[in-house]
């Protein structure tokens, strides 16, 4: 279909080519580039490149909780980042939250979106085949801005035939979602598998821990199937928490632990 595309487009192109040299005379030669429309054109800006992900789910789970309350709305997510050829990056995460809260439906009005700008590395560890990929994001939430706060994450990765493993440490550097005194530990380690005929076989177990005066952790869990399908990556995930009603002081209570219900995920991505 590409082909015939260009062809029949080809052919439209030298059609008119045709008209405008009888009534316009010889064809102008082409201009030589200048250096901006060249710096335009290239794939490469500053020894690096710029790359596009997109997600559409039917829930935006992150360590076991649901952020648009409960599947209440579809999950949008977007990162545009860009990579030098060091293994430098820099970016931008967006997405749509729906957080519980007090308004007349049980949402959050203040919280609706993240944007969260990182910057970090990947490389391999000398020649080991241990990978490292370490970044800073900060959370921006767009009208509660005292929910704000920065978080380093941490990961060392090593490939076993079909089997690669993924351990995770990822600790807050300022309070977490702005609350005095409480810093936040993530733990996990991310196990994944080729399986034939391009299925991905791929989970996480995780804690979460606090730095506070109330017991405030939980354990978080998630396995999954993937597939490249037709250019998109198609995902169904089940996650699921230990946090019980009365026994977490964030989230054990009535009024917001559906959040962190067990849940299947379906979501469909593209990098560009």
């Amino acid at each position: 279909m590409k082909n015939y595309v260009s062809f029949f487009l080809l052919a439209l192109g030298g059609g008119f080519g045709s008209s405008a040299m009888a009534e316009n005379g010889p064809e102008r030669q082409a201009q030589p580039e200048s250096g901006f429309d060249a710096f335009l054109d290239s794939e490469t800006v500053f020894n690096g490149k710029f790359s596009l992900w997109t997600e559409l789910a039917t829930d935006y789970v992150f360590r076991g909780e649901s952020e648009t309350n409960d599947g209440d709305i579809p999950s949008l997510k977007a990162a545009l980042t860009w990579t030098h050829d060091s293994g430098g990056y820099a970016g931008l995460y967006v997405a749509n939250n729906l957080f519980p809260g007090n308004d007349s439906e049980g949402h959050n009005p203040k919280i609706n979106a993240i944007y969260g700008p990182y910057i970090g590395y990947a490389g391999e560890i000398g020649n080991t085949g241990f990978n490292y990929n370490g970044f800073l994001f900060q959370y921006l939430y767009p009208g509660d801005s005292d929910s704000n706060y920065l978080e380093m994450f941490n990961y060392v990765d090593k490939q076993f035939g079909d089997v690669n493993i993924k351990l995770e440490y990822s600790p807050t550097l300022t309070d977490w979602f702005g609350v005095d005194g409480v810093q936040s530990h993530n733990v996990a380690i991310h196990p994944s598998v080729a399986l034939p005929h391009g299925f991905t076989l791929s989970g996480s177990l995780g804690r979460q821990m606090f730095e506070s005066q109330f017991d405030a952790n939980w354990t978080h869990w998630n396995v999954g199937l993937s597939r490249n399908v037709f250019g998109y990556n198609l995902d169904l995930r089940y996650h699921d928490t230990d946090i019980e009603i009365g026994d977490n002081d964030f989230y054990g209570f009535s009024s917001n632990n559906h959040i962190v219900d067990s849940r299947f995920v379906a979501a469909i991505s593209k990098s560009f």
